[in-house]
């Protein structure tokens, strides 16, 4: 702001409007010469007064930018064009006697005008006068400080000798990663696994010191590739049942038997399920980070692969309701053993297809578990492709640690000291679990001991309809066993989902009658269990002239199905004892099915 001067030493133009004649400027402009144009950054300019020559009024003004300061108050319009230097200079002398005075002496001209007609005369200089000052810093152009506005200074580069630098990298810890994103930092995911050769999977396993790699299977050696990857970067590696809470969105990982409540329950965001597409009973692993402070739950962080598949498949899958169900066409092997005749028996009276829906009936002590163990058994060994889920419901707990330890599946058990809608917890995510398989194009079969004790845990748990069935039995008790139970089917555009459930008989409950009688006929395969060979101990008491499969020429060939017609012809004269004794008698002398089937082709004259 330029000072005012005192007393006589000068006084201001009262506005910038108010010029001087134009002689007087041009006498002024054609009297004095031309002068070298001030440094940009600082000018002096300097007044004589009329009255008193001796006295120098000198204003010093730095300019930042050419724009005049905003005062807040209304000026007047500026000349149109580039004003000349000492145009403005002898307007602003010229005009100083009219300005009225105070008391003092001084003009009392406004203060903007006279910042105005200040910044007019110094703002502008034509382009042609050269600076005849050390030339300062030149000011950077608006686009430029934009640009340049959030840059922060470089320091000065300081020479560090190289032997210096090594030393600091070599300080750095390896096994310590940055954990700031080094979920970005996985060198491989599980579609380059899959890929990979078993020499590559080898040369990874070894890098990260895992035992006995060479006698995993492929996929086994995938994920444990994984699980020591995570487990590198300071996470660990895990996978769950998704089960998704209806009204929040999120949903939780169920680990072990698939029970909610537990502690290794792993968070999964409404985000996540959104972004990949998830379903209830989606199989997913992942990276997983422990609960930070007053988080209750482990957290997912990054998804490495959704039903054994990388996450992308995920979009391609078919809804399992819109898929088209078959008869099943191709046959189980379940003989694996000379000596376990029950698998033998079951693959000539009653063979298990891919997609069966197969119902044991059984009195109690009639050694329905164990056949289950031997078709499970069975399956493992000559389809080991195929995906095998043990499910017990309302079982005992030494029976369920038995089945564990016997059986290569996958168990999961609700024990009969649970309450009924965590039985149906764990059947339903068990059931959602095998869709999503099964629209994976996997091959998943269901061993279900028993859809009786199932069909009793929703008569308890559901809210009364006021309709009774005989024994006690609401009707809509039997929604859920019958979903559940229906859902087996052969799919014709790839996958199968085969539910093999025992139903139980003869135990003195009206209740149990009733719920097999309703599920009689539901199904396409039926093993009899009878009572009287059990009582005998005659094992496997299976009624050979009532246990049969719907549609058996799918799944025998011509061949097969000609002997196994030959054969029940020769039963059908024979009693339920006598017909089994000497079935089996027949088994122990051979070794397969085929020279079975061979030896009574030769003897068959004699019946």
């Amino acid at each position: 702001m330029p000072r005012k001067p005192k007393g006589n030493e000068g006084e201001l133009a009262p506005k910038a409007n108010e010029a001087a004649p134009n002689t007087e400027a041009s006498e002024m402009e054609s009297s004095k010469p031309e002068k070298q144009a001030p440094s940009p950054r600082t000018r002096k300019t300097t007044r004589k007064t009329a009255k008193d020559e001796n006295k120098v009024d000198t204003v010093q003004a730095e300019v930042q930018t050419p724009a005049p300061e905003d005062t807040g108050k209304p000026t007047d319009k500026k000349p149109k064009g580039r004003p000349k230097k000492n145009a403005s200079r002898s307007s602003l002398f010229s005009s100083k006697e009219s300005a009225p005075k105070n008391e003092e002496g001084v003009s009392a001209a406004p203060e903007e005008a006279h910042v105005q007609t200040i910044q007019d005369t110094i703002a502008f200089e034509p382009e042609e006068e050269t600076v005849a000052v050390e030339p300062l810093e030149s000011v950077a152009t608006d686009e430029q400080l934009r640009t340049t506005i959030h840059v922060e200074p470089e320091e000065p580069a300081v020479s560090v000798p190289e032997k210096q630098r090594e030393e600091e990298v070599e300080a750095v810890p390896k096994g310590e990663p940055d954990r700031k994103d080094n979920i970005r930092e996985m060198e491989v995911d599980i579609r380059k696994l899959n890929n990979m050769n078993i020499k590559d999977l080898y040369t990874l396993a070894k890098k990260y010191s895992i035992n006995g790699y060479t006698g995993m299977r492929k996929n086994d050696l995938v994920f444990s590739i994984l699980q020591a990857q995570a487990k590198s970067f300071g996470y660990f590696f895990n996978e769950g049942v998704l089960d998704i809470i209806p009204v929040e969105g999120y949903g939780f990982l169920r680990t072990g038997n698939l029970l909610p409540g537990n502690n290794e329950d792993i968070y999964v965001s409404q985000s996540q399920i959104r972004k990949f597409n998830l379903n209830a009973g989606d199989i997913v692993s992942g990276q997983v980070r422990a609960p930070k402070e007053g988080e209750k739950f482990f957290a997912l962080l990054r998804i490495e692969a959704i039903n054994h598949n990388p996450p992308d498949r995920i979009y391609d899958r078919i809804n399992f309701e819109n898929l088209t169900a078959i008869y099943p066409v191709n046959k189980f092997k379940i003989e694996n053993d000379p000596q376990k005749l029950s698998a033998r028996i079951i693959d000539l009276f009653c063979p298990i297809g891919k997609g069966q829906r197969g119902l044991i009936v059984s009195p109690p002590k009639a050694g329905k578990t164990t056949i289950l163990k031997d078709i499970a058994n069975g399956i493992a060994k000559n389809h080991p492709e195929t995906l095998r889920i043990v499910l017990l419901i309302d079982e005992r707990p030494e029976e369920v640690t038995d089945i564990t330890r016997s059986v290569d599946a996958q168990v999961l058990a609700a024990p009969f000291d649970m309450p009924p809608e965590k039985q149906i917890k764990v059947a339903q995510l068990t059931l959602q679990m095998a869709k999503r398989l099964a629209e994976y194009k996997y091959d998943v079969v269901i061993l279900l001991d028993s859809i009786t004790r199932l069909a009793r845990a929703y008569n308890n748990y559901i809210p009364p309809s006021g309709k009774l069935l005989s024994g006690g039995v609401d009707p809509k008790a039997l929604y859920g066993p019958k979903y559940f139970f229906g859902a087996a089917r052969n799919i014709e555009e790839g996958g199968s989902l085969t539910i093999i459930a025992t139903a139980l008989v003869d135990t003195g409950s009206k209740m149990d009658d009733v719920i097999f009688e309703e599920f009689k006929g539901t199904g396409n395969m039926e093993l009899i269990l009878s009572r009287q060979l059990a009582d005998r101990r005659i094992f496997p008491a299976i009624n050979l002239q009532l246990s049969s499969t719907r549609r058996e020429e799918l799944l025998l060939s011509p061949e097969e199905l000609r002997k196994v017609w030959i054969l029940r012809k020769m039963l059908s004269t024979m009693g339920e004892e006598e017909g089994l004794t000497l079935i089996l008698k027949k088994m122990k002398e051979t070794s397969t099915n085929e020279f079975f089937l061979t030896l009574l082709d030769k003897e068959r004259s004699r019946y």
